[in-house]
């Protein structure tokens, strides 16, 4: 057995987080070998003078983050240091070890972590790499503007770069259009059921956002032009390819509609097309049928790599002083370093390489879920990283995720995607690009198999 104090001077927050934050930083550091055991839970609570409960939690939360592993009878054991993707965010907060959460949105690996070292290595190299720390215009560099521009012809968007700002990625995009485009009090409108997101950016400004009713091929236009006749809609938002979490694509009939209307009663479009290029087809985007009246958003989270951290907003002609204007007022610019590796990628053909290899994985992975979940009805079009689960009677959205918790995997009901009150349906998004492996999605989808073949476990409706 090591003897092992974690230094907690300077650490705040909870006791057992900070144990467990000093085991990860002590792992990192080399202090452990593979396999020691670590101090027992009553030897290591009287050196820390803290209660032996805390300690079990830190070890818990430490196990839960893969850096021990427990045997009972035999105590806890410092596993192999964990590589820097291993520390990523993966789980939720409270899961214990073995949680297989597909909550998150996360794409699977597409082998950017081998392009990153080269590119690394190449801006190092450059002579005026250190401008790329200095401050820049706040919608970015023209060169990674220009790349921008490049990358959105993708989705058959023509932006010229003057007209695109660089973003810290699509929830920042959706910030800062928000702030760009409405005041306190303004009324936006969505789909009933959305991406999270957009209800916490609007909620931070003070909008007023209310869903609009869909069908089974999305948003429907006639219930966006009733909504439009009280003259008071500033802006719809909306995700029309790949939606979240419904995973329906808008067809192109409905795009022009919600164009015509949108530009008919002077409202600016916000479409949110973050997963357009998973896609393998896609009618052209709304924007592109209303270029005065829309505001693309996108980013490279889906496709390319998340930790960038970039995103892209392409504004009408005439409107990007304000979007550079709320720029500079959130962050003043985004990080020119991540900008860089972007711009890099999209000019080398590496953020297309990366794209088709997540095209190719997903495309496995949409076979596991259609495979263990035949029988059931699943939407999960090719191309989703999400798919749509609409539970048998008598199961409950909520008490489907809260059963499925317990039982090792997360999934995330119908309810954390509505807007105000309204019909919902019984279903659940399950997130299949977010394991690690193929193999541990088998095994949340076996869990959710077998969960679907059983009753709740309580009856519903019952009056005490």
């Amino acid at each position: 057995m090591t003897i092992w104090q974690p230094s907690l001077e300077g650490r705040t927050g909870p006791r057992y987080i900070a144990i467990a934050d000093a085991l990860a930083n002590d792992l990192a550091a080399g202090r452990f070998a593979a396999g020691e055991r670590l101090p027992t839970h009553r030897d290591l609570a009287w050196r820390l003078g803290v209660t032996v409960g805390t300690v079990s939690r830190a070890y818990a939360e430490a196990g839960r983050r893969g850096l021990v592993s427990g045997e009972v009878g035999r105590g806890t054991f410092v596993r192999a240091a964990l590589p820097l993707e291993a520390q990523v965010m993966t789980v939720a907060p409270d899961a214990g070890p073995g949680f297989i959460d597909l909550n998150f949105n996360f794409p699977p690996s597409g082998g950017e972590e081998q392009a990153l070292r080269a590119t690394l290595n190449a801006i190092a190299a450059a002579p005026d790499s250190a401008a790329l720390l200095a401050y820049q215009s706040h919608a970015g560099l023209p060169a990674h503007r220009a790349a921008a521009s490049q990358w959105l012809a993708r989705y058959g968007l023509e932006a010229p770069a003057e007209r695109i700002a660089i973003t810290a990625g699509a929830q920042h995009a959706i910030l800062v259009t928000f702030a760009a485009l409405t005041r306190p009090g303004d009324r936006i409108l969505t789909e009933a059921l959305t991406y999270p997101g957009v209800q916490l950016a609007a909620r931070m400004l003070g909008l007023r956002l209310d869903g609009l009713p869909l069908d089974g091929e999305g948003l429907l236009p006639e219930a966006f032009e009733a909504a439009c006749r009280n003259n008071d809609v500033k802006a719809l938002y909306c995700i029309p390819t790949l939606h979240n979490p419904t995973t329906v694509t808008l067809p192109e009939t409905r795009r022009r509609a919600i164009a015509e209307i949108a530009t008919r009663h002077g409202v600016a479009i916000v479409e949110d097309d973050i997963f357009r290029l998973m896609a393998p087809k896609a009618p052209p985007p709304i924007s592109s049928f209303a270029p005065e009246r829309g505001y693309f958003i996108t980013s490279l989270s889906k496709t390319t790599a998340p930790g960038l951290r970039v995103g892209f907003i392409a504004a009408p002609e005439g409107s990007f002083d304000r979007i550079a204007s709320a720029l500079r007022t959130v962050c003043w610019m985004a990080t020119p370093l991540t900008a860089e590796i972007a711009a890099r990628w999209i000019r080398d053909g590496t953020a297309a390489r990366i794209l088709e290899a997540r095209r190719a994985e997903m495309s496995a992975r949409r076979g596991q879920v259609l495979d263990t979940l035949q029988g059931h009805r699943v939407d999960c079009p090719d191309g989703s990283l999400h798919f749509w689960l609409h539970l048998p009677e008598p199961w409950r959205s909520a008490d489907f995720a809260a059963e499925a918790k317990r039982r090792g995997v997360g999934v995330t009901p119908a309810e954390a995607f509505a807007v105000g009150r309204s019909n919902l349906t019984h279903a659940v998004r399950l997130c299949h690009g977010a394991p690690a492996s193929r193999a541990i999605l088998d095994q949340a989808l076996a869990a959710v198999q077998d969960l679907l073949s059983e009753t709740p476990p309580e009856p519903f409706g019952s009056l005490v």
